[in-house]
């Protein structure tokens, strides 16, 4: 049976395990994918040719100018620093390599040099040298009109090779998103079949339970039972022969009203003390009915009958002892442990059904939220990426990275649902331990802060430290920044939107406090009792993503270092506080 369960597990296992594996592998290639798109800076070079251009053409225009006498001396020289200073730009580092890689070294070389020339015709420029100056300048137009087509050429094969190391990248994801769809879907299949083995359990569970219910009405001892107001709710047929009297006659009436032997005291202290709670038990109790001239002695058993603890009635048990006395003994011996089998068989029925009720419900909620929360980030990315493959080579780079920025938010928000129902996996499995030593709750409540900083950066959050020395606590340190990031994230969800969030760290002699307040509506009271229970969601989570496992998490988390998480009352907002203990445990 074992090793059918262990097989039966492996499946699921293995689907999620490519489940992490393809959500892995698409993140991989969506910061592949957000680096290649970046734009180099010296890889825009048609622009600078063209101002290098423009800058000579303008000062071949001065000359002209000067010679006319239409422009100042000062005009000629500030064109020529222009000319200088793009010539310079192409001369220094990344767009040097670029001018040598398309062929234009030795060209630009010569426009360096013959920039050494001019400069003395520029400094002492008269109208004679306005023939010279022009000749001069001429080969810059040239030059830098052929080195611009040249960059121009270069830069649109270089980026029809990005275009199609994208157009790679977004087909593998797409098949990882495929993959992982399938994942799910396996997922989700065995959910299902669990679930039809369950209610095939639960029938099963019925047919015993009223296999019981034939065991009782076909036994021969005389077996009642009552509600709290001491009406008749079962009467079988032993009980009908002894009394006289059918369950037709009885059922829905009181016992007093049905016959004087359970009106005397004794029967009627018994039957009050088993609807209090109180099992109790009398022997050889005449009982005259049916118009006998010799009483039936009987035995009577009273049993209250419980649910969950609650009294729902009691139960009693008359058996005919009018035999030999020896043979009594031996009979009620005998039925009174078959009384006890029947009643432990009854407790582990009523046990067995709520385990399975209870499983039921995990599966259904865990289904639920399978289907609702990886929908919506799966759906975004598709939708996402469907657009860029439509758009194709037509999209711009500032298109791509925000569609493509989408989508890895989208499946972002899908890996932190995994990791949160993973982390509930295995805290269940006992896979997750504290090993506890002296930490600095300070410094674990700043990083838990910083993180938090960066997953919601609209939101401000206020700190208020321990004072130096005494934010010291024995605990593990990264299940206690794990509880504090659960907690602020928690507060981050359901606080009134651009308000702040306060963190503060305060303590007494034995444990350290850290109260996490939101300013947000208070908790209704109906979802109070169930705050920390798994998988709970409370009234005022509608329209916010959630699995409802953080808040179990972090209390379990807590208690596992001897410390807590509880809610505290608050009129401004919502308050939770975390506990540590200070010191080690005692040692044994």
């Amino acid at each position: 049976m074992r090793r059918r369960r262990s097989l039966w597990l492996i499946l699921p296992l293995a689907a999620v395990l490519v489940f992490a594996v393809l959500l892995s592998f698409s993140l991989v290639r969506m910061f592949a994918v957000q680096n290649a798109m970046r734009v180099d800076a010296e890889k825009n070079m048609l622009w600078v040719f063209h101002q290098s251009d423009v800058a000579a053409l303008r000062l071949t225009k001065t000359v002209a100018l000067v010679e006319l006498g239409e422009a100042a001396q000062d005009d000629l020289a500030l064109w020529f620093d222009i000319l200088s200073g793009r010539i310079s730009l192409l001369n220094d580092g990344p767009q040097r390599r670029f001018v040598e890689k398309i062929g234009f070294g030795d060209d630009l070389d010569r426009l360096t040099d013959a920039l050494v020339t001019i400069a003395p015709m520029i400094d002492g420029f008269t109208p004679e040298d306005g023939p010279r100056l022009r000749s001069a300048l001429a080969p810059f137009t040239a030059v830098l009109g052929r080195a611009a087509n040249a960059s121009m050429i270069a830069e649109w094969d270089e980026f029809g090779g990005r275009l199609e190391v994208y157009r790679k990248q977004l087909h593998q994801n797409i098949l990882s998103l495929i993959g992982i769809m399938v994942a799910g879907g396996i997922l989700t299949v065995t959910l299902v079949l669990a679930l039809r083995q369950s209610r095939v359990r639960n029938h099963m569970l019925r047919r015993e339970r009223d296999f019981s219910g034939l065991l009782i009405s076909s036994s021969g001892e005389g077996i009642l039972a009552v509600d709290r107001a001491a009406r008749c709710s079962l009467w079988n047929d032993a009980m009908a022969g002894m009394v006289g009297k059918t369950a037709e006659q009885v059922e829905g009436r009181r016992l007093s009203d049905v016959a004087g032997f359970f009106d005397i005291p004794p029967v009627r202290d018994g039957m009050a003390g088993a609807l209090a709670g109180e099992s109790s038990r009398l022997t050889l109790q005449p009982l005259f009915s049916g118009g006998r001239g010799t009483p039936l002695h009987v035995d009577l058993r009273f049993f209250p009958m419980r649910n969950d603890g609650v009294i729902l009635g009691a139960i009693l048990f008359m058996h005919d002892a009018s035999d030999r006395h020896a043979a009594q003994q031996k009979d009620a011996e005998d039925r009174d442990r078959l009384e006890e089998l029947v009643s432990e068989r009854t407790r582990d029925l009523d046990s067995a059904l709520r385990r399975e009720r209870s499983a039921a419900d995990l599966y259904h909620d865990f289904a639920a939220m399978v289907s609702h929360q990886f929908r919506t980030p799966l759906a975004v990315a598709d939708s996402a990426l469907q657009r860029l493959i439509r758009r194709g080579p037509r999209a711009d780079a500032r298109e791509m990275a925000e569609r493509a920025g989408r989508a890895r938010t989208a499946i972002a928000g899908l890996t932190r649902l995994v990791d949160s129902t993973l982390d509930a996996a295995r805290l269940d499995a006992g896979q997750i331990g504290a090993h506890r030593e002296e930490c600095d709750l300070n410094e674990i409540m700043q990083i838990a802060c910083k993180h938090q900083r960066d997953a919601a950066p609209d939101r401000r959050i206020e700190t208020r430290q321990a004072p130096p020395g005494q934010a010291t606590v024995f605990c593990d340190p990264a299940l206690a920044e794990q509880i504090l990031e659960n907690l602020l994230s928690n507060a981050d969800k359901y606080a009134v939107p651009e308000t702040t969030l306060f963190v503060t760290l305060h303590g007494d002699g034995e444990s350290l406090f850290c109260d996490v307040h939101n300013t947000a509506n208070p908790i209704p009271s109906k979802d109070r009792a169930r705050l920390f229970e798994r998988n709970h969601r409370g009234s005022n989570s509608v329209g916010v993503a959630g699995t409802g496992i953080g808040l179990f998490m972090a209390r379990t988390l807590a208690r596992m270092q001897d410390g807590d998480v509880i809610l505290l009352s608050d009129d401004d907002g919502v308050t939770f506080r975390m506990t540590l203990p200070r010191g080690r445990e005692p040692q044994t």
